[in-house]
């Protein structure tokens, strides 16, 4: 059997999980504008008849007709109004909810195409577009349609004549529309790049106010915001003033119809083939076609804002995850302590954007031996260990956990063999508590007590008063930098894992601190294999084995006496460090 092909993202799609709302909002707006469609030309039969007569009572019935319509009207239009909310509403709640999701799935290597800011644009502000614009789209599709079908069959009802101003009226205010409408499109797929430029900036100065400040860079940086924020600003104001033009065309187009009909009506009213209430519902139904016409050029306004959202929408979501469970996985014994085994076999590695990151490793780990990487900034270092839970695929070779290639087992299961501690010290909002339970969601107040003492965390820990129920701001600013890095590798200890991967993750700790972490770890984890991406030597000169990076290259792999003796980078790097020890 032929694969079904997935669809293309695509907010219309979402409208189904609303079918019974979809439906009643322009239902109900549909009958709105047919109660609306009546009022005029029972004004022309009051006008006609009832003053023309005299008739007192016609007058009050009809009267009294016209205000049951207007009250019909308004009930039909507020369930209208309220199904279309509950409807875009909740088909924004959906698109949110699978974009979080799927870029939730996808892998570091996709993540690499896009900003952050960006993300956080298309999943807010192109969101909100799509379902505001929705909203408007389900209130606006029978009504504006059916009060200028309704209105226009009205108008031939009561004078064919004068409907023929129509003829020459409607196409030339089609192509009005259409010409805005066709140059508003590619500046509002402008005016979105612009504004992921101008919150990138804002979102950098907020993040990074204390380096801005201790540089002095306010004006610098006020100016580079100023210029994004001008430029983003001349392109809304283009688009606005572009946009602002289309109702003063229609309006001059409208008047100058008006005007005709009033005088080719006239005409018609003093020759007796229209009486002067027709003439006045003629001129009422005609000014609801223009509302109509300028209705409908909102919404394609609208339409085109939801179309640039969505294409930007359909960018993220038509990006695939390159990192994929296997078909058969392999089955994870977590007793095993095998699993702590580590080979790279001939693997070389690049980014997209970056050639060999990683050239030709060749390295076999054992079960508790601890392995130093090191290597000067960007020369990757980190590349090395993330290939080990797959945050990336090597380019060619392979690498095994537990004697498997890490392609044969879940992501989810390869990723709890393994405790990680990245470069950049991260917790999120909560507790202490909820935040050492990341790795092993039923940990133990034991196990989190234990993984607290040997990442050296512990001792201040234990001075809250609430311990473990102690808050934990966003970002857990309200911890130092070294008690941030302390409690992340505790988290990252909790359950003892087979694999321990420390990404310069000691770079806050003094020396004392450092080495006292190092040997927690030796002693309460010794079954645990423990990679350790520093450019401290000190730090690993106790490591089974180091491994030397240069520019992707792996320059040599020893132990810290060998490397010394042979290795002129890691020498440098060393007496560097410890100018006491140089010869």
């Amino acid at each position: 059997m032929k694969k079904r092909k997935k669809k293309e993202f695509g907010y219309f799609s979402y409208l189904k999980n609303y079918k019974f709302f979809s439906f009643l909002a322009p239902f109900f707006k549909g009958i709105e504008s047919v109660c609306e469609l009546f009022v005029p030309i029972i004004m022309a039969n009051i006008i006609d008849y009832g003053v023309a007569n005299s008739d007192e009572h016609y007058i009050i019935w009809n009267g009294a007709l016209i205000l049951i319509l207007n009250i019909a009207g308004f009930i039909f239009a507020v369930f209208g109004q309220k199904c279309a909310a509950i409807a875009s509403m909740g088909v924004g709640k959906d698109i949110r909810k699978d974009i979080f999701s799927h870029i939730n799935s996808l892998s570091y290597a996709e993540l690499d195409k896009f900003s952050t800011t960006t993300l956080l644009n298309r999943s807010v502000n192109d969101v909100r577009n799509i379902q505001d614009g929705l909203g408007s789209l389900l209130r606006m599709i029978m009504r504006a349609p059916c009060l200028l079908i309704g209105s226009l069959i009205m108008s031939l009802f009561i004078n064919i004549k004068l409907s023929l101003i129509f003829v020459v009226i409607i196409p030339i205010l089609v192509f009005i529309v259409w010409i805005i409408m066709k140059k508003l499109k590619p500046i509002l797929l402008t005016i979105k790049s612009k504004l992921d430029k101008t919150t990138n900036i804002t979102r950098e100065n907020l993040t990074g106010v204390r380096v801005v400040r201790a540089f002095n860079k306010q004006a610098f940086e006020t100016e580079r915001f100023k210029n994004a924020n001008y430029d983003l600003i001349s392109s809304q104001i283009k688009h606005g003033a572009l946009n602002s033009l289309l109702r003063p065309l229609i309006s001059i187009v409208v008047n100058f119809a008006i005007i005709a009909l009033f005088y080719f009506g006239g005409i018609e009213v003093n020759i007796g083939e229209l009486t002067q209430g027709k003439l006045l519902a003629f001129i009422n139904y005609f000014g609801k076609i223009s509302t109509c016409i300028i209705s409908i050029s909102s919404l394609l306004t609208i339409v085109n804002r939801m179309n640039a959202s969505n294409e930007r929408i359909k960018e993220i979501m038509s990006v695939k995850n390159s990192i994929k469970d296997p078909s058969n996985p392999v089955k994870v014994d977590f007793s095993d302590n095998n699993l702590g085994r580590v080979e790279f076999i001939n693997v070389n590695f690049s980014y997209s954007n970056v050639k060999n990151a990683i050239n030709n490793l060749s390295l076999e780990v054992n079960p508790g031996e601890i392995i130093g990487v090191i290597g000067g900034t960007g020369s990757g270092k980190s590349s090395i260990t993330n290939l080990i839970p797959r945050f990336y695929d090597v380019t060619s070779g392979e690498v095994l956990v537990g004697g498997n290639n890490v392609k044969k087992y879940r992501v989810e299961d390869l990723r709890n063999i393994i405790g990680i501690v990245p470069q950049n010290p991260t917790l999120f909002e909560g507790s202490i508590r909820s935040n050492m339970c990341w790795r092993k969601p039923d940990a133990t107040d034991d196990e989190i007590i234990k993984a607290l003492k040997i990442a050296q965390a512990y001792d201040f820990v234990k001075e809250y008063p609430d311990f473990l129920e102690h808050r934990v701001n966003r970002g857990g600013t309200n911890f130092s930098g070294g008690q941030r890095q302390r409690l992340t590798i505790a988290r990252a200890l909790v359950g003892n894992p087979h694999i321990i991967i420390l990404d310069d993750s000691s770079s806050a700790l003094d020396f004392a601190t450092d080495a006292r972490l190092r040997k927690s770890i030796r002693t309460y984890l010794d079954s645990s294999t423990n990679f350790i991406v520093t450019q401290r030597t000190n730090s690993i000169r106790d490591a089974n084995k180091i491994i030397v990076v240069d520019n992707g290259n792996i320059i040599d792999i020893g132990t810290h006496a060998e490397l010394l003796e042979r290795c002129k980078i890691y020498q440098e790097i060393h007496y560097s460090q410890n100018k006491k020890e140089v010869k």
